[in-house]
């Protein structure tokens, strides 16, 4: 996959988690405090993609219980 699919897996994935494009392209670009950078960062890094739809997986279960 290429950056940019990866960006757009993220980007797809985050609308789902927060109900809004909008929402979710800024999240991305938001600092993240488990990644020290902000997810669109940590997408540039090597196994980037999993670490962000691993941590959306884990705001996706705060907001249900939320």
């Amino acid at each position: 996959m290429t950056a940019k699919d990866d960006h757009d897996v993220a980007l797809t994935r985050a609308t789902e988690v927060f109900g809004d494009e909008t929402r979710a392209a800024e999240w991305l670009e938001k600092m993240a405090a488990g990644f020290d950078m902000s997810p669109a960062e940590m997408l540039a890094r090597e196994g980037g993609l999993d670490r962000v739809l691993r941590h959306l997986r884990s705001v996706e279960f705060a907001l249900r219980l939320d």
